[in-house]
């Protein structure tokens, strides 16, 4: 059984170069990088031709936008399992070995996903919960991230193409998503199941409230609120979710947090637009 991975990357060298150092280290060594390069450059040739004698590797162009090029990928996979690694993750040595496992132990699963650790142990670009299950519409939230998600081919062939109109690098104002509108497709009509012990290793974003991250929180309320609205979420779910970034926005203008409270204040009207 083959794993097809695919990731998309931009702007990124030592990373990659990270990434490709511990994917040689699988135990489990029946896969297929596919890395989709969005450089203008050619920054990435060295590695590539470097790593291509030692796995399956195919190297692809694209224009940017996330998944934009996830889309371009998957029209190359010959895999049985798929998945969407960042170009700043990492796998552990065991990875690739304990997504089969579970692949293996629960047959009936079209997909399986698993927590962001910071190589540490904890968690990283977001929060998870503690406990194993399957994925719905509520804990989706909690438990999948790109990078941690791997689904069966014919699960990915039944969902179709990734939204390009969603994530990040796409030509809107939807900045954030796409990810977790495709594992809502998913679980339509396929039980897809969260361990919390399998972990993949994601950077902890250190977060300085630059007008860069300011600018980006809008873009990123966008994307989440336009997931909410098209898959239907009720009024209760988005109040919710409302109510949260524009209570930080209150506590930090109150404690004079202004760049925090700003991008608190841009997440809101962010979730606000694409719930819209």
């Amino acid at each position: 059984m083959k794993f097809s991975l695919i990731m998309a990357t931009l702007g990124r060298y030592v990373e990659v170069e990270r990434f490709l150092m511990f994917l040689d280290q699988q135990t489990y060594r029946n896969f297929e990088l596919i890395i989709v390069d969005q450089n203008e450059d050619d920054r990435l040739i060295p590695l590539i031709k470097a790593y291509r004698a030692k796995f399956s590797l195919i190297h692809l162009r694209s224009e940017k936008g996330l998944s934009l090029a996830r889309n371009v990928g998957m029209r190359h996979i010959s895999g049985d399992f798929v998945s969407f690694p960042d170009d700043d993750c990492w796998y552990d040595r065991l990875a690739l070995e304990s997504a089969y496992k579970l692949f293996q132990q629960y047959p009936q699963y079209g997909g399986i996903t698993g927590r962001a650790v910071d190589g540490k142990g904890h968690d990283a670009a977001g929060k998870y919960d503690k406990t194993s299950g399957l994925v719905d519409s509520i804990n989706v939230w909690r438990r999948a991230i790109s990078f941690t998600i791997f689904f069966r081919r014919q699960v990915c062939e039944e969902i179709g193409e990734f939204d390009e109109e969603i994530g990040v690098g796409a030509k809107t104002i939807y900045g954030s998503g796409e990810e977790t509108d495709y594992v809502l497709r998913a679980i339509r009509n396929h039980q897809v199941y969260y361990s919390a012990t399998f972990t993949i290793n994601h950077p902890n974003p250190l977060v300085r409230y630059s007008p860069q991250v300011i600018s980006r929180g809008y873009r990123y309320g966008c994307g989440f609120g336009r997931v909410v609205r098209k898959h239907g979420y009720n009024f209760h779910f988005k109040l919710r979710y409302l109510i949260r970034p524009f209570l930080g926005m209150m506590l930090y203008s109150s404690t004079f947090q202004l760049p925090k409270s700003h991008y608190y204040w841009n997440t809101f009207r962010g979730r606000l637009r694409g719930m819209l």
